[in-house]
């Protein structure tokens, strides 16, 4: 045989192989069944089947988010995302927000998070393949016009207005991270009004999107009831022809430092804080058991803390799949005649003190792991997945949480993780304890009212 015909073959045998070698279906616990492949393309895939559910949630996402934003053009990845749900894309014309919620009916969404861009859209099990085929049109690309521009500017500039100096509680949200990247607040206001994103041309756009929104770069997952379905040829027909484009580099995991920041905005009349922790890389083996002391302590401090007055809506927040790397707390404040920052991370530090000096039963960590474990790809508790099966919203927030998994990393990833993930005793919260009340890990941002 010549080294032609062998070139020839091996490159037969490989996309033969990309096709057919294939993970077999993955049986869970709750009775859901799991299937990963990847298309020749690149494209990464991830069907859950749950017999039952009355809909079928489509997602799809790209390893693109905030955290790209060239400097001088903050909100680019909201931008991009803005466009590319809302253009007209091929045989399927220019659309709204507004008109979404008739056009999708069943649900779907559009989130940008500091990695990642995430859309989907849910549909009855009769308008699936048209859905799923006006999907795989957008991910062939779209037509940007300068009216669609236009709109994607404004919407993604009261969105980014909203975040930064809207509510108190969503600039302790937003804010406390970007002062924790080094931000002053003349950055974080020019983030606000994006500014930049005024030289962005329909072209600019439009390449900008044909660039990072591949096959090579994203992932398509499907969740619902998909018996009947021979998805493999469904989506080999859709996606298997979508030109594969290439993988954005990694960025490197976030710089955050420990800051402490203090402000007298207009709007607020009590004071209110926030302190950010800042956690392992998702990547570390570390992280698992890190999340493991986190939600104990968030759990804990809302119950001693007792519920917070608005505009605070709660006491902890955490997010493993938009932001592994930084946690929230919102501790009481203390009166106006007193408020120091130093005094709202003590109340933090207390609550750790006390935990620690507890005794934390295993139970705890067994309860957390049986609820929390779907969120790493491991089988639903029950109540989630009955709730799956009879809500579509449900069904969408599941379908997201699977995009959002394979845009991180694969299964091999997290098996592993879940294995890490249940600590199991409390001498283990002693060790991440250290780490919690280290002022370096901690920024720090205290709202009061003005004078």
């Amino acid at each position: 045989m010549s080294r032609n015909a062998i070139r020839t073959l091996l490159i037969l045998c490989a996309l033969f192989a990309a096709r057919t070698t294939l993970a077999e279906p993955l049986p869970l616990e709750d009775g859901t069944t799991v299937e990963r492949w990847t298309l020749p393309n690149g494209l990464e895939v991830v069907a859950r089947d749950v017999s039952g559910a009355r809909a079928i949630s489509i997602a799809w996402g790209y390893r693109i988010g905030q955290d790209h934003d060239p400097a001088d053009r903050p909100g680019l990845a909201s931008l991009l995302a803005e466009v590319a749900f809302t253009a007209p894309a091929g045989d399927t014309p220019e659309r709204t927000r507004d008109e979404m919620e008739s056009l999708r009916p069943q649900g779907w969404s559009m989130r940008v998070s500091r990695r990642q861009t995430l859309f989907s859209e849910t549909a009855t099990t009769a308008q699936f393949p048209g859905v799923l085929h006006q999907i795989a049109g957008r991910m062939r690309g779209v037509t940007v016009t300068d009216a669609d521009l236009q709109a994607a500017l404004v919407t993604v500039r009261r969105t980014l207005g909203e975040r930064y100096s809207g509510t108190a509680d969503q600039t302790l949200y937003w804010q406390v991270r970007e002062y924790a990247r080094g931000l002053d607040q003349e950055a974080i206001a020019a983030l606000a009004a994006a500014r930049g994103l005024d030289r962005e041309t329909p072209a600019s756009v439009q390449q900008a999107i044909a660039r990072a929104y591949v096959p090579a770069n994203g992932v398509l997952v499907l969740a619902g009831d998909l018996s009947g379905l021979d998805l493999r040829s469904i989506i080999d027909s859709e996606f298997g022809a979508l030109p594969a484009g290439e993988r954005l580099p990694a960025l490197p995991a976030s710089r955050l430092d420990s800051v402490t920041v203090v402000r007298r905005p207009s709007g607020t009349d009590a004071p209110v804080a926030v302190v950010g922790l800042m956690a392992p890389a998702l990547s570390d083996t570390l992280h698992p058991s890190f999340h493991m002391a986190l939600l104990v302590l968030g759990g804990f401090v809302k119950q001693s803390w007792g519920p917070p007055a608005a505009p605070l809506t709660t006491r902890f927040q955490y997010s493993l799949l938009e932001d592994p790397g930084f946690a929230r707390f919102y501790p009481p404040t203390l009166p106006l005649s007193a408020p120091d920052p130093r005094s709202t991370e003590g109340v933090l530090q207390g609550a750790v003190e006390e935990l620690r000096a507890g005794i934390i039963e295993r139970e705890n960590y067994g309860s957390i792991r049986h609820n929390l474990l779907w969120m790493m790809g491991g089988p639903m508790p029950r109540a989630l997945l009955d709730g799956v099966r009879r809500d579509p919203a449900a069904l969408t927030f599941l379908c997201t949480s699977l995009a959002s998994q394979a845009l991180w990393g694969n299964e091999v990833f997290w098996a592993e993780y879940r294995r890490r993930f249940d600590v199991g005793v409390s001498p283990e919260f002693a060790f991440w304890a250290n780490w919690l009340r280290d002022p370096r890990h901690r920024a720090t941002l205290l709202l009061l009212p003005k004078p």
